[in-house]
């Protein structure tokens, strides 16, 4: 029988939705850089977190159940992009319009969506993973699956090409360095 308050599966029902109210938050900015369209974000941050919640006892036991989470969402980003490639691919093989109407967003936000979109995917999953879902460079390096060092590079050329091409870091500032 069940503890009181607790499920079947002998874990406090409210320990993952405090983690999911958490996350939420963090894992739709994340994907938003990451794919360029917050409502896309939104459905992937959902469906991360509903793979949260079916591997929770795993999860909850994890060293860095939130790097386990963003990994998850890039990985259904990285997914959703090569199901619309092969969609695309059809769309056009069979003669249709494959352009859609897009939401209009801020200059701002335009250039930095391009300028992280035109970085090698693994240096925009670094990118995204160390400034906007704030993981540290081992932590990077941990959801990335790779060596710190490998995961300083990707950040050192993701964030020299932001600079270079499209002036939208300062360098000299402390919180853009990679350490």
């Amino acid at each position: 029988m069940a503890a009181a308050g607790r499920g079947t599966s002998g874990h406090d029902p409210g320990d993952v939705a405090a983690f999911c109210r958490r996350e939420h938050r963090r894992l739709v900015g994340l994907l938003a850089l990451y794919v360029g369209d917050r409502a896309v974000a939104e459905e992937l941050a959902q469906e991360t977190l509903v793979r949260v919640c079916e591997q929770w006892p795993k999860v909850r036991a994890m060293t860095n159940p939130s790097g386990w989470a963003s990994r998850v969402a890039l990985n259904l980003a990285s997914s959703r992009w090569r199901r619309l490639s092969a969609e695309r691919r059809a769309t056009v093989r069979h003669g249709a319009d494959p352009d859609r109407a897009q939401d209009v967003d801020t200059a701002a936000t335009v250039a930095v969506r391009s300028a992280v979109a035109a970085l090698p995917p693994r240096q925009k999953q670094a990118l995204v993973l160390r400034y906007y879902a704030d993981l540290s460079v081992a932590d990077v390096a941990d959801a990335m699956d790779c060596p710190v060092g490998t995961a300083k590079s990707l950040l050192s050329r993701a964030t020299a090409a932001l600079r270079d091409e499209a002036g939208l870091i300062d360098l000299d500032r402390e919180d853009d360095r990679v350490s």
